[in-house]
């Protein structure tokens, strides 16, 4: 089972992408954190609009999230704090189970 954590917010008004990402960036990471790769973009229509994208990797299902989680929840607080007065709260900020994967520059088989 894989799974996607997906998060979108909006940068405070003045805030630059560049300062948010520098607080962003975990102080402590992790070998085994399960979010190998994040993927974080802004909107075309409105730049201050970020969504971030989390593969979760390995075998992660909906139970290990709260173990995961509460180890890596001090390195988040962390985060937290910093980022706090530059980004607004999320609206939307949940967890995902893959059910499909495609190449659309391919045919795609039923």
């Amino acid at each position: 089972m894989q799974l996607v954590a997906v998060m979108v917010r909006k940068l405070n008004e003045g805030v630059e992408y560049a300062e948010f990402r520098k607080g962003w960036i975990p102080d402590e990471v992790f070998p085994d954190d399960p979010r190998t790769r994040v993927i974080t973009a802004t909107a075309l229509e409105d730049s201050r609009e970020i969504i971030t994208v989390a593969l979760i990797e390995g075998d992660h299902g909906p139970e290990s999230i709260g173990e995961w989680m509460e180890r890596l929840g001090p390195v988040e607080e962390r985060r937290f704090e910093r980022i706090k007065d530059l980004v607004g709260p999320p609206t939307l900020n949940a967890v995902y189970q893959v059910v499909a994967e495609d190449n659309l520059s391919k045919p795609i088989a039923e």
